[in-house]
């Protein structure tokens, strides 16, 4: 592939992905290199559609926060991994000086994965230009409780039809990514991250459905908040938007795609799938 300029983003929090990041930019010199903290992104957004390769060193939450800017370009993402689990990110921290330029003047192959969309409407808001919001994410769209001591009721529609009404702490709409986040901690089968499917996953229901339902490619997902106390919208865990009553949130498969470069075979995900959940993966446990 041709690579012309390389972005290098951190989590800020760890020092040694800092010192990581500046040994990554000094060993890549030969490239135009960008190098910024996750939580400064937004200040590299114009840089964004002349970069060929985003090396993230963190965790998933650092991928999630680089895949935001990256999706709408189609630039692909390289994780290096300083998380305790790492599900996207395949990249050791103790090899990323050798093997990071592997992936930029080697062949790698490039994995797509999709993402979700989340479109807010206030109440009496019933058209598409009354829309407040529109959110991007790789993980999952998230409508909870904003009062810890409240349940949350969410009246949920598919396809446009009635489904049902959740009385839970959140609802979770997960991507086949997602699937092992939140949504597995809530219960939620694992889905292979090729799959096009949408995973609805409650989060401690209440005398309502419990279990997870994969739901089509191509479903549309409302989510209208019944309940009287205030809720709370989360794509990613980083980008939130509160709700009131009567309140909706449209979900679908975003335009977007997360792309990634792998080195490993397109069969990594099966072989290292137990490793992660039950043996812990990476002994540091922060994102």
């Amino acid at each position: 592939m041709g690579v012309q300029r390389v972005g290098i983003v951190f989590n800020a929090r760890l020092r040694e992905a800092q010192a990581l990041a500046k040994q990554l930019a000094e060993r890549l010199a030969r490239y135009r290199v960008w190098v910024c903290a996750a939580h400064d992104l937004m200040l590299f957004r114009d840089v964004m559609p002349e970069t060929s390769v985003v090396i993230t060193v963190g965790g998933d939450g650092t991928i999630l926060r680089a895949v935001h800017l990256a999706a709408p370009h189609q630039v692909p993402i390289v994780g290096v991994n300083l998380g305790r689990v790492g599900f996207m990110a395949e990249v050791a921290p103790d090899q990323a000086l050798g093997k990071v330029e592997e992936y930029l003047s080697g062949t790698p192959w490039i994995e797509e994965r999709m993402m979700v969309s989340a479109e807010v409407f206030r109440a009496g808001v019933g058209s598409p230009a009354g829309t407040l919001e529109v959110l991007h994410g790789l993980n999952d769209v998230v409508v909870g409780r904003a009062a810890v001591s409240r349940l949350l009721s969410l009246e949920v529609k598919v396809d446009r039809m009635p489904f049902h009404t959740y009385a839970a702490d959140a609802l979770i709409v997960a991507t086949p990514t997602g699937s092992t986040g939140y949504a597995l901690a809530a219960g939620g089968p694992v889905m292979h991250p090729g799959l096009q499917s949408l995973l609805l996953q409650p989060v401690a229901p209440h005398l309502t459905l419990a279990s997870g339902v994969v739901l089509h490619p191509s479903a549309v997902v409302e989510l209208v908040v019944q309940s009287d106390e205030p809720a709370l919208l989360s794509v990613d865990g980083f980008q939130d938007c509160a709700l009131a009553q009567g309140d909706s949130v449209r979900v679908q498969q975003s335009p977007y795609r997360a792309r990634f470069l792998r080195a490993g075979p397109p069969s990594y995900f099966y072989s290292s799938l137990v490793q992660k959940l039950v043996r812990g993966g990476h002994p540091k446990a922060t994102v």
